[in-house]
């Protein structure tokens, strides 16, 4: 059923690590620059897709910008009429600050919202439900569990379903999924977080194949930008970087390059430079840049 291209539509609704751009208390000259120019702002990644038949929404984790991507979706839907409960669930890649803190904001503090369905592993609510704040959403039926198993398809709507799949990436709390989507128009690969390569590329490869879009883990250009501009050592926060990444994938067709959208960028990362050469550096070699507030057609 893939002839029924529009019904859903994804929005980007940051691309930032986690820490977001600019980030607090650094003076780099990608943070100065940032908060002189607002326009230069990044907020943590995240996506937002929208089924326009059945005016439901779902957000791709919850990062501390929360709210602030959720009035941005928001945004989106009212355009295409949604009422204002469209939320429909938040799917959880795994437990670092960028991708679940935002979830906060469901609770009575703030939205106190009811039963939010949150999909999420078993080893991921072991940990919520394991660590106040979180564990009081629960309690307080704020979230409503929707476990899911690795390579197993589930249903979002009838135009949407995903599947998570495994992915090493430093699984100090929880493990780490990466969110493989289809609907009735098109296929996406949700991959903001990956530690290396190595062990995946094959199967990246494989999924590579079968879908029109990957969303991936461009959080750093080059292995020494994070000890230039920040002084720490990129061992330990492993990250594959653009540059690697690109020469891994060289020998691919141009419309298999044309796929990947990297996002999930650091702000130290060189692609943010003001003199754009980075990011020309990318996209002659035939990838992109996931944009701020880029939208989809699905």
């Amino acid at each position: 059923m893939r002839w029924l291209v529009d019904q859903v539509l994804l929005k980007v609704l940051g691309t930032a690590q986690d820490g977001g751009h600019p980030q607090l208390n650094c003076q780099c000259s990608h943070c100065q620059a940032a908060r002189a120019d607002s326009s230069l702002k990044r907020l943590q990644s995240s996506l937002g897709l929208l089924d326009k038949e059945e005016a439901k929404s779902f957000i791709f984790d919850a990062s501390p910008a929360f709210s602030e991507q959720l009035d941005n979706l928001n945004e989106l839907a009212q355009k295409n009429k949604f009422k204002t409960d469209h939320l429909s669930g938040i799917l959880i890649t795994h437990a670092h600050l960028g991708h679940y803190t935002g979830l906060l904001y469901l609770g009575k503090e703030a939205l106190n919202s009811f039963q939010m369905p949150v999909y999420l592993s078993q080893k991921m609510l072991v940990f919520l439900k394991n660590n106040a704040p979180w564990s009081d959403l629960f309690k307080n039926n704020n979230l409503k569990a929707e476990i899911f198993d690795f390579n197993k398809e589930y249903s979002l709507t009838k135009n949407i379903n995903f599947k998570a799949l495994a992915i090493n990436h430093r699984n100090e709390n929880a493990d780490t999924a990466g969110f493989l989507v289809m609907t009735t128009g098109k296929a996406f690969f949700y991959l903001p977080d990956l530690d290396k390569w190595q062990g995946f590329e094959k199967r990246f490869r494989e999924i590579l194949a079968k879908v029109d879009y990957v969303f991936l883990d461009g959080t750093f250009f080059d292995k020494k930008e994070l000890g230039e501009l920040r002084g720490r050592d990129l061992n330990e926060v492993p990250h594959p970087p653009i540059i690697e990444t690109i020469a891994l994938f060289s020998d691919l067709s141009k419309a298999e390059k044309a796929k990947f959208h990297f996002t999930h960028f650091n702000h130290t990362n060189r692609i943010l430079d003001l003199d754009a050469k980075k990011a020309e550096y990318v996209e002659n070699h035939g990838f992109k840049l996931l944009k701020k507030a880029q939208e989809f057609s699905l």
